[in-house]
């Protein structure tokens, strides 16, 4: 019975670390505990009853008390979506395993003691169990190497400020505010705040408090502003203290940086979550943004005339990520904002969400833009920045840029230290592979580098900054950081469109241009999608073709062709363009485009299949048949499947399989200088050029399929 009571309390401890009851780790464990006791001993005594009145010959209580804790354990199991089967196959196993502890222990103490255990070992044993819940939710993964240590840090001294409305439960907020501001009137859109949450908080939703700490450096100003907004976590475990690496970082490097509280619009098991709740999130970041320019704007004020809010960033964590875009682009939902949204330059989104918010979605235009997402990101499986990235737009000359990294082995929780190291909630976290993810420190350190270059571009407007954020083909393009694989997209409002696949006619992907392709391949223009099969807002041109040996049906008149004679290094083709516009800028420019290997399209159906790593290199033509010829120095990868869970099987029977299902078609950029052509053939003329030429072929001599778009002239610095 001691094994048996020991689990159960450790599942119920789990589970108020990561369901939070808002009374503290420490007195949740208790609580959660002595309800999870009182449910075991109820639970017990009944199923015995039960076992009693059919008189099964048994031990009656201990098998009561093994099916109630089957019971608990199968009711969490199924609230993080596991399938029945697997969730009564967990749920029995866990319960033998602690009935088999319990007797063992039993069994060992009486041997010990030549009786049955004394009470103080079964409490000694508990309190054990207990200390192992914070150590399992600490899991900081198998990576144990050094920080990346590349991010420059700043040269200015800065103090930490809070400001706040004066009301509410933290007091950082409320009566130690150093810096106090007005409340707004939330009430038009938060129409379920209950009374329960006003006692909680200590404010109605007609006086919401302007919540916020400060990063300010010292010296005259004004300093450009940046806002930091935090994602949806338990309410009851604050979030905005979680990125006080890239205050500390940003304010070292000139930039006033506010994150902003905004915990009262998240989940807690008291009172769910609005159903305004990203349109919340958006206007609560304007109306921050709208009293800090008020502060730094009125006489007599400790902030006036230390922020610049003419030129502001906009930093956001997952559902954050989402209202940064949804603030920078806020004519969509909120009228009167024209003159806040015109000082927003740029949006750093951290794994966002994209949801629909009443039929709309953000289309930012002449805003810089900066995602990021992990490869292993058990949240939000699907890189929806990149959805964002595709609707971000500039005009001629606007100086706008957007970016893009798909980082691997990060996971979404770690960019906020206040967040934990896993993805689900205790005790489904439990569940998660933890081996071979960033550790924390190290995840970090990465957002570190790319948000703080983004801060230098956007707001210093650093080009050298801005060449941290663009993708070299002069080294592996899957590398941004020593010791860190990345994808990285890119584009500005300086590029000059070669061909989009917009149109939908793959012949003529841009004006005045004509594609074709190799013969033995098959091609088609079709959307990006994502994970999930939805489509990512972007077309472009995919190319497949088979393996070295094997015969090929020409889709366009079906006739079969051997392909028998090709070479193990010749299962491939090439892309070719003609109707070229003259680049405009050919000392210091080049050519763009964005690739990805879809190969594991043609492993959907082939369980053996192993996707093909693809070379790639592209020909430059002039009109005088002079040609130059560029690779690109390392091998085009597919996507790594990784496993989500501990258990691989586990990946198909947890949140409808969404663990199991092919890696994202993330695209990366490349690019090749025009200085990389000349040095092949000095001779070139780049103002008169026959064609550019894409070619590619399987690494190993295997089908593969890859996807092209966005190519494009890009102007150098």
């Amino acid at each position: 019975m001691a094994g048996i009571w020991i689990a159960a309390a450790f599942l119920c401890g789990a589970t108020s670390l990561g369901l939070s009851l808002g009374f503290g780790a420490s007195l949740d464990v208790m609580v959660m505990t002595l309800v999870g006791t009182m449910v075991l001993t109820l639970g017990s005594w009944l199923i015995a009853w039960l076992l009693a009145v059919i008189r099964l010959p048994m031990p009656r209580l201990f098998l009561g008390s093994c099916l109630t804790l089957a019971g608990g354990m199968l009711a969490v199991l199924l609230v993080i979506e596991t399938t029945l089967l697997a969730s009564l196959l967990l749920s029995a196993t866990y319960a033998i395993i602690a009935a088999g502890a319990g007797i063992v222990f039993a069994l060992v103490c009486s041997r010990l003691s030549q009786r049955r255990p004394r009470p103080h070992l079964v409490v000694i044993a508990a309190a054990f169990a207990l200390l192992l819940i914070p150590l399992a939710s600490s899991d900081d993964s198998a990576d144990s190497d050094a920080p990346i240590n590349t991010v420059e840090r700043g040269s200015y001294a800065y103090s930490v400020l809070t400001y706040g409305s004066g009301a509410g439960r933290r007091d950082e907020f409320s009566s130690e505010a150093d810096v106090l501001t007005n409340s707004v009137d939330g009430s038009a859109m938060l129409t379920s705040w209950s009374g329960l949450q006003s006692w909680y908080w200590g404010f109605k939703p007609e006086r919401l408090p302007i919540n916020g700490t400060l990063w300010l450096p010292q010296g005259e100003g004004p300093f450009p502003l940046v806002l930091i907004v935090h994602g949806n976590h338990i309410a009851l475990q604050p979030s905005d203290q979680g990125y006080s690496y890239l205050g500390e970082l940003l304010a070292g490097k000139g930039y006033a940086v506010a994150s902003v509280d905004q915990n009262f619009f998240n989940y807690s098991p008291w009172s769910g979550i609005s159903d305004s709740d990203m349109r919340l999130r958006a206007w609560m970041l304007l109306r921050h943004l709208d009293e800090l320019k008020r502060l730094a704007n009125e006489p007599g004020q400790l902030l006036f005339g230390r922020l610049d809010t003419d030129k502001v960033l906009l930093i956001g964590h997952s559902r954050g990520g989402q209202a940064a875009a949804m603030a920078a682009d806020a004519e969509h939902w909120f009228s009167g904002e024209e003159d806040l949204r015109a000082s927003i330059a740029g949006v750093a989104a951290i794994a966002p969400t994209d949801m629909v918010v009443e039929g709309k979605q953000a289309q930012l235009r002449d805003v810089s833009y900066l995602t990021l997402h992990g490869s292993r990101d058990a949240d939000l499986t699907v890189f929806y920045g990149e959805r964002q990235y595709n609707r971000t737009s500039y005009s001629a000359g606007s100086g706008g840029f957007k970016s893009a990294f798909y980082i691997e082995n990060a996971n979404h929780s770690r960019f906020n230290s206040d967040w934990g190291t896993m993805d689900i909630s205790l005790p489904g976290g439990l569940l998660l592979n933890q081996q071979g993810l960033l550790s924390s420190e190290r995840q970090r350190d990465a957002a570190a580098f790319y948000i703080g270059a983004f801060a230098d571009a956007v707001l210093g407007e650093d080009e050298q900054a801005r060449k941290r954020l663009i993708p070299d083909s002069d080294s592996d393009v899957t590398t941004g950081l020593p010791g860190l694989a990345v994808l990285n997209q890119y584009n500005d409002a300086g590029e000059q469109t070669i061909a989009d696949f917009e149109s939908g006619d793959k012949t003529r992907p841009g004006r005045g241009v004509s594609a074709s392709v190799s013969p033995l391949l098959s091609w088609s223009e079709e959307p990006l999608p994502d994970r999930n099969g939805d489509v990512k807002g972007s077309r472009g041109a995919v190319l497949s073709w088979p393996s070295a040996a094997e015969n090929y049906i020409k889709p366009s008149d079906g006739t079969r062709v051997n392909s028998g004679n090709l070479t193990s290094s010749s299962a491939g083709g090439w892309l070719r363009f003609t109707g070229l516009p003259s680049p405009a800028d050919t000392e210091l420019g080049g050519l763009s485009f964005a690739v990805t290997n879809r190969s594991w399209d043609m492993c959907q159906l082939e369980k053996a299949c192993q996707p093909q790593a693809l070379q790639l290199s592209v020909v430059l033509r002039d009109l005088s048949g002079r040609e130059a010829e560029v690779e690109l120095p390392s091998p085009l990868a597919a996507p790594r499947q990784d496993n989500f869970m501990r258990l691989a099987w586990l990946d198909n029977q947890i949140s409808k399989g969404k663990y199991s299902r092919s890696p994202e078609p993330v695209r990366q950029t490349i690019r090749f200088s025009f200085q990389q052509f000349r040095t092949v053939n000095s001779r070139i003329d780049i103002r008169a050029l026959d064609y550019i030429e894409l070619r590619f072929r399987s690494q190993n001599g295997g089908g593969s399929k890859l996807m092209v778009d966005d190519i494009n002239w890009y102007r150098g610095s």
